[in-house]
């Protein structure tokens, strides 16, 4: 099928990466190391044969605490995930109607997800439970099965060389280039159908149904590939599974199938069952088969060669019997359909004479019954011959009225024919019967507008369970198309000027989750499921997960108030705490030690502050809630600032010596009533000195009045005309 250009971009790069990277090589890819990729990008196809579109495709990666992606697959079945800050390597899954494909990329590049992969990843890992491998994921698991995927690859190549060589199939099973184009290894997937399950895997050849491989994981490294029916052993092994006994097949069907499907001579499951389809069956609980889920791979084929035997077995040759005595035999009264209706479907259906489900036939009763539309896999404990007495039921024959004329016509060896009853081809009342109870009446559907190709594809889908609706012809689909056909209102006369309408109505998810979901998962405030995604939500809807089909009436806009009420809110985040040291003293400690620049507590540290508070040092254990980094932050800002210089005190007279001083002639000076200021100048006296001039280290004489002249130290004036010093 089409790819988009970007696609086959990167597809025909990884081709060139792959092929350079193993030029000069032959026999089976290496595969399983995903091809480099120039973003840190997994991308690839996943397909059965068609690809899985609209699928959901998930994502693991090898961290200690694994973290998931998950997206949709595009129509062509390609996807590609930004992996930017995962740990290769990643475990892939693929699910689409409750089925699982998986593999396992190496590295960021391309990784294909297909039946093939599987079987290389339960090669690589020996396990053939690969959902609980999946579910029970750890990150040493994925390690050791991806360092063994390359060998795994080629082991499984080996194994389908015939097939591939058939599909002109080449390179990797799980990193080569690959298209959902019905050539190459999707011709080989297109051939055949693949079943990995608890137990066994099983490869059966789709044209013929005959059984290629059947074998346990741990024994595939010895298996081969058969060319017909039988899975052939390895040369000088054993074969994989020995095919057990007709008559052990005989016992499991008495005990296992008998119940449900009839005796063995009559059973509904002769010429319509094929290995794959059973394990299939088991895995997704059809009709409570579950509960045989502890079946091997080898049980459950010799149960189908049982059924195979019993269905090619030749009619016995009839013997003469011999004159019956007198002794009277009681018939075994019949099933009565009218009983068994009375008692297990009236309550739904009404009255038989009025039932909405006349003209039932087995294979839809069956699939409500296996689906359990509306409850009714209640009654999966009904057998075959119960079902069948109850679809007769209400399947009445129509009255014979018409009289042969041929008197040979009206001979006992020639009953009338009971015409089939008419196809049903009024669309309301096959609404009615078939999806009212799902979608509402006719008039009110949410299903208006459908088209016939949507209609066929959720049947063929099992969307939302409608698979049962596969037994109504195409004529019988296209009435139902026709009576949900959305017609346009017809034209109203223009109004004068109509008032604004008023807001929509807006859907209460609260009240809706209280309504359809807090019976499984608990009260809003407390749900299992806060974070679902409308993705998630819808998905498990149509899928019908956990019964949840039941809620495929809601509106979008329902599901988007369900989604939003389980969103969990931000909380409001806590403030974070200022650590601005200057901040933190204006408001805690200003107001007692003063302004930070001239604060009395300069060169207080952390430790000295945290102490005081500790032990409430001037009422300080009222900063107790600060914290220690708080704290840290004060001592700081005191560390940082400057303490203002302290003046030096004026010194006093007399404090450094005499007065007047010793030295010199101050002593006759001061005897002759000279005062200091006559010889020092300005400031001086027996009390003051002058700062600017005072213990400089020099002594100062005011030389213009005492004619000082320092280098002969003598001074000449008109007190005593010339003195030396």
């Amino acid at each position: 099928m089409k790819r988009s250009v970007n696609w086959l971009s990167f597809a025909l790069l990884s081709m060139m990466v792959v092929i350079s990277a193993g030029c000069g090589g032959s026999g089976p890819s290496s595969g399983a190391g995903a091809a480099p990729a120039a973003v840190y990008e997994v991308t690839g196809v996943a397909a059965t044969g068609a690809p899985v579109a609209n699928g959901t495709v998930y994502l693991k990666d090898s961290s200690d605490k694994p973290v998931e992606h998950q997206q949709s697959t595009r129509s062509d079945g390609s996807f590609t995930f930004d992996a930017t800050g995962l740990n290769p390597p990643f475990f892939l899954k693929v699910s689409k109607n409750n089925q699982n494909l998986y593999s396992v990329a190496t590295d960021f590049g391309m990784t294909n997800i297909t039946p093939l992969t599987a079987i290389v990843v339960a090669q690589a890992a020996q396990r053939d439970d690969l959902d609980a491998l999946y579910g029970a994921f750890q990150p040493a698991d994925i390690n050791a099965i991806a360092k063994k995927m390359p060998d795994a690859d080629k082991a499984v190549q080996n194994m389908f060389a015939a097939l591939m060589s058939d599909n002109n199939a080449k390179g990797s099973l799980v990193n080569g280039p690959f298209s959902a184009n019905h050539a190459g290894y999707d011709a080989l997937l297109d051939s055949i159908s693949v079943t990995v399950a608890p137990g066994g895997i099983t490869v059966t050849q789709k044209s013929n149904k005959s059984v290629l491989l059947n074998v346990a994981a741990n024994q595939l490294g010895n298996a081969v590939l058969a060319t017909s029916g039988t899975p052939a052993a390895a040369p000088g092994t054993t074969p994989a599974l020995d095919p057990p006994a007709t008559a052990s097949g005989s016992a499991l069907y008495t005990s296992k199938c008998a119940g449900c499907h009839g005796d063995s001579a009559n059973s509904n499951l002769i010429g319509k069952i094929t290995v794959s389809s059973v394990q299939n069956a088991i895995a997704s609980n059809l009709g409570g088969m579950s509960m045989l889920n502890g079946l091997s791979a080898g049980e459950i084929q010799s149960v189908f060669d049982y059924l195979a035997s019993v269905a090619s077995a030749p009619s016995a040759t009839p013997t003469t019997t011999p004159t019956p005595t007198t002794t009277t035999t009681t018939p075994t009264a019949p099933n009565d359909g009218t009983a068994l209706y009375a008692d297990n479907c009236a309550g739904c259906h009404g009255d038989l004479a009025s039932s909405r489900k006349k003209g039932i036939t087995v294979v839809r009763l069956q699939n409500a019954i296996g689906g359990n539309i509306g409850g009714m896999g209640s009654l999966s404990t009904l057998s075959a011959a119960d079902i069948q007495a109850l679809v007769t039921s209400l399947n009445p024959p129509a009255p014979v009225t018409s009289v042969p004329a041929d008197p040979a016509a009206a001979s006992p060896s020639a009953p009338a024919q009971t015409p089939p009853p008419a196809l049903i081809l009024d669309g309301p009342a096959l609404y009615a019967d078939n999806c009212s109870g799902c979608h509402g009446p006719v008039a009110t559907s949410n299903k208006k507008g459908i088209t016939l190709a949507r209609l066929q594809s959720a049947i063929s889908n099992n969307i939302g369970n409608m698979g049962f609706l596969g037994n109504l012809t195409t004529e019988q689909q296209q009435s139902l198309v026709g009576v949900l056909v959305a017609t346009a209102p017809a034209p109203t006369p223009t109004p004068g000027p109509a008032p604004a309408p008023g807001p929509a109505p807006v859907s209460d998810g609260s009240a809706l989750y209280a309504t359809n979901c807090a019976g499984c998962h608990g009260s809003l405030a407390s749900s299992s499921k806060k974070g679902i995604t409308i993705a998630r939500l819808q998905a498990a809807i149509a899928s019908n997960t956990g019964g949840m089909g039941n809620l495929s009436a809601l509106s979008v806009s329902d599901v988007q108030a369900l989604v939003t009420v389980l969103t969990p809110s931000t909380p409001t985040p806590t403030p974070t705490p200022v650590i601005d040291g200057a901040t933190l003293y204006s408001s805690n400690c200003a107001s007692c030690h003063g302004v930070l620049s001239s604060s009395s507590k300069v060169g207080a540290t952390a430790s000295r502050i945290q102490s005081a508070i500790t032990n409430n040092i001037g009422s300080m254990g009222s900063l107790s809630g600060l914290t220690s980094v708080q704290v840290a932050a004060i001592g700081t800002a005191l560390a940082t600032v400057t303490p203002s210089p302290v003046p030096a005190p004026t010194p006093a007279c007399g404090s450094c010596h005499a007065i007047p001083p010793a030295t010199g002639h101050h002593s006759t000076h001061k005897s002759q009533g000279v005062g200091c200021v006559t010889c020092h100048g300005t400031g001086y006296s027996t009390t003051t000195v002058n700062l600017a001039t005072h213990n400089n280290g020099v002594k100062n004489i005011d030389t213009a009045k005492t004619g000082w002249n320092v280098s002969k130290r003598s001074c000449s004036n008109s007190c005593h005309g010339s003195k030396t010093w």
